[in-house]
């Protein structure tokens, strides 16, 4: 949805975002592999990137697919698998894991990542930035010691060359990804049940409310991203990200509400997919977060509080034009954010 309303607010015609429908694992596979068809007979699309969810593992997608060296051609008359890439948060990967590592008793995010990066071709270690030299070599150790076959490279911002996008691993390469198995016992065991829960809400946020919430310590909850609608901003979608150790906010598109009817896409794909997240009298404008961290937190005391951040019945009941007039602590956004 992020990228969705970043390619509109860019004006970006030529790309085409689609989300993944709800879901078991084999109905998603089934959507996916059909898209690749549509795409591959009509032509339009020099590339594909399908996006996993923080919990799942492409290398198994990628298996499913049919499209590994070696594998019945199931789906590869359609495509071909170039790389299966693992962004890993150098900030969070060094606090959450190297450090507890080191002195033996690591974290329980290892537990769910530890496969995705077993399983990767292409390590994008980003946020480099934000890190010493020590702990970013740290970083690349650790990973190295995990997978020894893929590749890394260091970025700030995402920020990845365009020969990079386009480079293809070796089908070695691409074959010990999905055929690589851990070496070691599962930390989860002992741990807390981690999963990812989706939070939609068409009302908006109060921005104070939300502000303290976003800022607060909230053990338990390892992940927070997507898109926001903040009352005293009804114009431009919010993109926020929140790791353990840093939080990010500013503009990830325009609401297809706040822009005129002629600037709506024409497909009717497209518009569906639009009617589908539509609720009057406010259109589009929506909270969709994905929260991973621990299951039961997130299935209780997290959705609890981000319904505390939302308008009351009574503050919801006023003109729109009065919700701008609310505390609003976010620094300001533009669309040069996104």
């Amino acid at each position: 949805q992020a990228l969705r309303g970043l390619c509109g607010a860019m004006r970006r015609l030529n790309d085409t975002v689609l989300e993944v429908p709800d879901g078991d694992e084999a109905a998603q596979i089934e959507w996916i592999a059909a898209r690749l068809r549509d795409f591959s007979i009509a032509g339009r699309y020099e590339r594909v990137l399908v996006e996993v969810g923080g919990m799942a593992n492409a290398a198994r997608l990628g298996r499913h697919f049919g499209l590994l060296p070696g594998q019945p051609e199931t789906f590869s008359p359609w495509a071909e698998l170039h790389q299966i890439v693992c962004v890993i948060d150098a900030l969070d990967f060094h606090r959450a894991i190297v450090m507890p590592s080191r002195s033996g008793s690591p974290d329980v995010l290892l537990d769910f990542q530890h496969a995705q990066i077993e399983g990767a071709s292409l390590f994008v270690l980003n946020k480099c930035d934000l890190v010493e030299d020590s702990e970013r070599e740290a970083c690349t150790e650790l990973l190295r010691l995990i997978n020894p076959d893929a590749r890394i490279i260091e970025t700030a911002y995402g920020e990845v060359p365009p020969e990079i996008c386009s480079a293809r691993a070796t089908p070695q390469e691409l074959g010990l990804a999905v055929e690589r198995r851990p070496q070691r016992k599962p930390l989860g065991a002992t741990g807390p049940a981690l999963a990812s829960a989706l939070y939609r809400v068409h009302r908006p946020f109060h921005p104070g409310r939300f502000w303290d919430w976003f800022n607060a310590d909230h053990p338990g909850l390892l992940r927070v991203k997507g898109l926001i609608w903040l009352a005293t901003r009804n114009l431009l979608v919010g993109g926020v990200s929140r790791t353990r150790w840093q939080n990010a906010c500013g503009t990830a598109g325009i609401w297809w509400a706040a822009l005129p009817r002629e600037e709506w896409p024409e497909e009717p794909e497209a518009l569906r997919r639009m009617q589908e997240t539509w609720r009057e009298p406010y259109g589009d404008r929506r909270q969709e977060l994905i929260l991973i961290g621990d299951a039961e937190q997130l299935s209780t005391a997290t959705r609890r509080q981000l319904d505390a951040c939302l308008l009351t019945d009574e503050e919801y009941a006023r003109p729109l034009q009065e919700w701008t007039a609310l505390p609003d602590p976010f620094p300001a956004w533009d669309l040069e954010d996104g």
